[in-house]
């Protein structure tokens, strides 16, 4: 247990320091007055994640990352008593990432897995937990002098957009990350590209083409369709990013003459559109989980637990789609009903787990003697069936023969015991445009009870 504690400790110590960093970097890049004030506060995501991990453990690491990122700051700024100003500061980080972990686990019990999911996160995760420490760090700082009262206001906005920002930002990509950071071939290619175009438009839209910058959010929804949420998340947030880093350095579609206005309408743009990147990816893996169950339940339904063959249900469709093209072609079919022969006296003579490696292993053999066309299906019980498409009676009694061959000479391990077993065949072919595909399978049957009746072990031709 204490060996826990200590990495721990650890653990949370290195995600502060994430966060210190974070704080550094987000002033270097893209700060306002006073200078520790920032459009971008990536560090209240960090906040918000170290408590969901670790709780309230992790807040006096929180409190001490917040004031040791912003003391420098605060001391350089004309306040009074930077050191009391930039205590409650960190202290009010500490209480976004807290609040916002409790509005997170009590609106959000099953994380953010829906695109309907996106009200309240946004709302009571970002928006809430931001404006009540936002209220604080705006009196705190007119108070002290760092600002005036008169920009409070604005001052509140920026803080609530920018903190809200940084929570939405960090979480998406890592919920993406938690949820499903390993990406396919296809999708690092979707990646890439999406990359190369985004660096092409940004680059255009800082220089030349201002409105090039505009572009990102469509291109952001077309990798929404075919990127994971990781993907996703990651690009839209680097690219949002870069668009705040080149406003605040005074490039791009946002630069204009009121620096409130401007600061105002760009947030409001990188909010708005994360949010909306975001709400299409939890969609598209929504929609893409619904179909994956979809066709689980489907491979469910028309499948063979036990051999892994088609069953019947899926089969006669088949048979069905095979007679309507020998109608229009010409050409013909087979069709071949396999049992097992004393399958009963196996099932009494060593239990039922046995008779199941025997189905299996029957199963086994038809597959790997059949083409990868035929369809090889579990007509129930003990009772097999193949549908040879396209294919001449003579050339499916060589497949036949060598199944019941092969059958015949292997033996099945269950329990320790060898049991040896043999499987009696009838079949028929498709005789013409006067016969239904029902007609065929009736053929086969009865050439399989003539098998039976005949000795077993064998092949029998259906007239």
């Amino acid at each position: 247990m204490a060996r826990l504690k200590h990495t721990t400790v650890i653990w949370i110590a290195a995600t502060a320091l994430v966060y210190y960093f974070l704080a550094h970097f987000g002033m270097a890049l893209f700060a306002l007055k006073p200078g520790n004030i920032t459009l971008l506060w990536l560090p209240s995501g960090i906040a918000l994640v170290m408590c969901l991990h670790w709780g309230y453990r992790s807040i006096p690491f929180i409190v001490l990352a917040s004031f040791a990122a912003n003391f420098s700051g605060m001391s350089a700024f004309s306040g009074t008593g930077p050191f009391l100003h930039t205590a409650v500061a960190a202290i009010a980080d500490g209480m976004v990432g807290i609040i916002a972990m409790h509005a997170f686990k009590y609106f959000l019990p099953n994380g953010l897995t829906r695109s309907h999911d996106l009200v309240p996160f946004g709302l009571w995760v970002c928006m809430v937990p931001t404006s009540i420490t936002s209220i604080i760090l705006s009196i705190n700082l007119a108070v002290g002098g760092y600002i005036s009262w008169a920009e409070t206001e604005n001052f509140f906005l920026m803080l609530v957009l920018a903190d809200s920002l940084g929570i939405l930002l960090v979480y998406q990509v890592y919920q993406g990350w938690h949820d499903d950071g390993k990406m396919s071939r296809a999708e690092l290619n979707w990646l890439a590209g999406t990359t190369l175009v985004m660096a092409v438009l940004l680059t255009l839209g800082f220089t030349t083409l201002p409105g090039a910058v505009f572009f990102i959010v469509p291109l952001l929804l077309v990798l929404s369709f075919n990127v994971n949420l990781f993907g996703v998340a990651t690009i839209s947030s680097v690219s949002l990013m870069s668009i705040i880093v080149a406003t605040a350095h005074n490039a791009g579609p946002f630069e204009v003459t009121d620096p409130a206005d401007s600061n105002f309408r760009l947030m409001a743009f990188v909010f708005s559109s994360a949010l909306t990147i975001l709400g299409i990816a939890l969609q598209n893996r929504q929609l893409t989980s619904i179909e994956r169950s979809s066709e689980l339940w489907k491979d469910a339904a028309e499948h063979d637990p036990l051999t892994g063959l088609i069953n019947r249900r899926a089969f006669l469709p088949r048979l069905q789609n095979e007679h309507q093209r020998a109608l229009r072609t010409g050409n013909t079919y087979t069709f071949a009903m396999l049992d097992l022969d004393h399958f009963k006296s196996i099932n009494d003579a060593y239990g039922h787990h046995c008779g199941d490696a025997v189905l299996c292993a029957l199963a086994a053999v038809m597959v790997e003697n059949c083409r990868s066309i035929d369809a090889v299906v579990r007509m129930g019980g003990e009772e097999f069936g193949i549908l040879f498409p396209e294919c001449h009676i003579d050339e499916a009694l060589i497949a036949l023969e060598r199944i019941r061959k092969r059958f015949e000479s292997s033996s099945t391990m269950a329990d320790g015991k060898l049991i040896f077993v043999t499987v009696s065949i009838g079949v028929a072919a498709f005789a013409g445009a006067e016969e239904k595909d029902t007609e065929v399978v009736e053929r086969a049957d009865r050439a399989l009870y003539a098998a039976k009746a005949e000795g077993r072990n064998q092949i029998v031709v259906g007239l």
